[in-house]
């Protein structure tokens, strides 16, 4: 189905957090305020998107859990409605996700020199990053786990191959 107020919220906390730490001074002299303000945005919007949007407008979830032994491990999952995801949303998902690393990339490099607007810039793109490389990892994970589960199925079971070549010649 579609998902509006998803998208919505997908695109609300990236813009306000971007737009607090660019236009932030112009409304506020406490530097300090604008700074909590842009960090406290830029939350809300890794936990809406790694939480919320990312499963209902892409149909994927990722995650680290540490194991019993101490070791990192990182777990991909795609909906199994995924393929009842609407084309528009996935579309916009991408397409905000990976905008928002670019906009906080080009903040990061603009403000390289100076060191009281660099460390938000690098959180903005720490975070953007950690949701579009999770969620590309996610995707990519997805479409090995198809391509082995169609391979099995081909070999486990040639004569439904040979009907799906036939029915589709």
């Amino acid at each position: 189905g579609h998902h509006p107020v998803a998208a919505l919220f997908h695109l609300v906390f990236k813009l306000c957090a971007f737009l607090t730490y660019l236009l932030g001074g112009l409304f506020s002299s406490n530097a300090v305020a604008v700074f909590i303000s842009t960090v406290l945005l830029l939350s809300a919007d890794f936990w809406v998107t790694k939480n919320v949007s990312g499963r209902l407008l892409a149909g994927l979830r990722w995650w680290n859990r540490i194991k019993d032994d101490g070791e990192s491990e990182w777990v991909f999952e795609c909906s199994p409605k995924a393929s009842k995801i609407h084309e528009f949303d996935s579309y916009f998902f991408w397409v905000v996700t990976y905008g928002n690393c670019a906009a906080w990339l080009l903040m990061t490099v603009f403000n390289l020199m100076s060191i009281s607007k660099l460390p938000l810039c690098l959180l903005g793109l720490a975070l953007g990053a950690a949701n579009a490389v999770g969620y590309a990892k996610c995707s990519n994970d997805q479409k090995k786990k198809l391509t082995q589960f169609v391979a099995t199925q081909a070999v486990q079971n040639p004569g439904l191959v040979r009907a799906a070549v036939t029915a589709s010649a």
